[in-house]
């Protein structure tokens, strides 16, 4: 019963934030399986909301540390996905290594991660460079990488920085797949 409302719920936000999501057979089956660092660009502030409801399974989110603890809005909806079933969130500070630390337990214990690799939001929403941090975790765990690909986040006014439109269509593409 759970898993049918947590469908149901995924599909009303999905099509409220107008996203039209496309899997590679690859991507499923890794996220399937586990132990798997899911990667995105990073546009807006919607990103990791559409990224979970996207999922095929549950993800541990890293997640600032000032949005994911000092911001109440963050920390409200960031518990109500993760109450939802929709996965955790690890406070990540680049100065200190135990979000990294918990993202690897995650990792060796079967489960999936989902990073954002440039380590903030893009400006412009072109792609930034990537923080050290997402080969590292897949070096030192083995866990396979699938990247997703954001677009259209970056045209809203409402979640992105250089935003015009105000409900643009998004698309999410879990595409990419490395072991």
């Amino acid at each position: 019963m759970r898993q049918f409302l947590k469908t149901i719920l995924a599909n009303i936000g999905l099509s409220v934030f107008r996203v039209k999501v496309t899997y590679s057979a690859q991507a499923r089956a890794a996220i399937a399986s586990g132990k798997c660092v899911i990667h995105a660009n990073h546009v807006s502030l919607l990103d990791g909301v559409i990224v979970a409801l996207a999922s095929p399974a549950p993800l541990v989110f890293a997640v600032d540390t000032d949005f994911s603890r000092r911001s109440r809005i963050a920390r409200f909806g960031l518990s109500a996905l993760s109450k939802a079933g929709f996965g955790a969130v690890v406070p990540l500070d680049a100065s200190a290594p135990f979000g990294m630390r918990a993202l690897k337990r995650v990792l060796a214990q079967g489960g999936n991660v989902m990073v954002f690799p440039e380590g903030r939001i893009s400006p412009n929403g072109s792609r930034q460079t990537d923080m050290p941090g997402l080969n590292w975790l897949a070096r030192s765990t083995g866990a396979d990488l699938v990247e997703v690909v954001i677009s259209g986040a970056e045209e809203s006014k409402l979640f992105a920085r250089a935003g015009s439109k105000l409900w643009p269509k998004i698309t999410l593409r879990f595409g990419e797949f490395s072991a």
